[in-house]
């Protein structure tokens, strides 16, 4: 038969352990399922570390190909001699060109599309420089240049008498940017001067009287009120 000192020596002897020592023998009997477990987070702590650097470094590459875009755009911008500025175009829009290949959606990639546009409008490229607009404003849909993109896409299809193009673009841009674009009044114009080149004078009315309700500071307000007084005089509208 035990002895009842016994269990009671043993009690005594597992309170005189130090921690260290009941550490270590928690150790040696869980070490298998202890070495898992930090394994598991020394690799997540790893993972993170190695996507926090990654992601840095990709930010800071593309901060610089920004940069450098911006710079380079004024510099073509500001170029007098003609043939100098030929060749400043062409090695820009070659950067711009592996710029937009390494990702549409990028702000870099944004940029370097915007301002193809831009070059391809002062050359009058109508066609690329709609089509630059709109791969844009469908790449970034929620950036603040995709409305500036699509008054781009709706201005070219005008130029280039794709009025029905240009009726569709300004009608997006006033159905999913009205709240957080400058550009909706002269949309709502536009609209109503294409309407009055279609002889819909009632919808060019309804869209100027929009522009006079809604923006009554608007510089697109006083024009807007002309063409109004005009139908009005020439009887083409009540």
């Amino acid at each position: 038969m035990e002895s009842p000192a016994r269990p009671l020596k043993a009690k005594n002897e597992e309170k005189k352990k130090t921690p260290y020592v009941k550490f270590a023998e928690f150790l040696r009997k869980y070490r298998l399922p202890v070495f898992i477990v930090a394994g598991v987070i020394i690799l997540g702590v790893l993972v993170v570390l190695v996507g926090s650097i990654v992601m840095s470094s990709a930010l800071s590459a593309s901060t610089a190909r920004l940069e450098k875009l911006d710079t380079d755009y004024q510099t073509y911008s500001g170029e007098q001699d003609a043939t100098k500025k030929a060749d400043l175009e062409k090695s820009f829009l070659a950067s711009a060109e592996a710029i937009i290949k390494k990702g549409q959606g990028s702000f870099a990639g944004q940029k370097a599309t915007s301002y193809k546009a831009k070059i391809e409008e002062s050359k009058k490229d109508w066609a690329a420089a709609e089509k630059d607009w709109l791969a844009l404003a469908s790449a970034a849909p929620s950036s603040y240049l995709a409305p500036i993109a699509i008054q781009g896409a709706a201005a070219a299809a005008e130029e280039q008498g794709a009025n029905d193009r240009a009726i569709a673009d300004y009608k997006r841009l006033i159905d999913k940017y009205s709240s957080s674009s400058v550009g909706i009044a002269h949309a709502h114009f536009a609209l109503g001067r294409l309407a009055e080149n279609a002889k819909d004078y009632a919808s060019a009315m309804v869209s100027y009287q929009k522009i006079v309700s809604t923006w009554p500071e608007s510089d697109w307000t006083k024009l807007a009120t002309d063409r109004i007084i005009f139908l009005k005089a020439q009887g083409l509208s009540k």
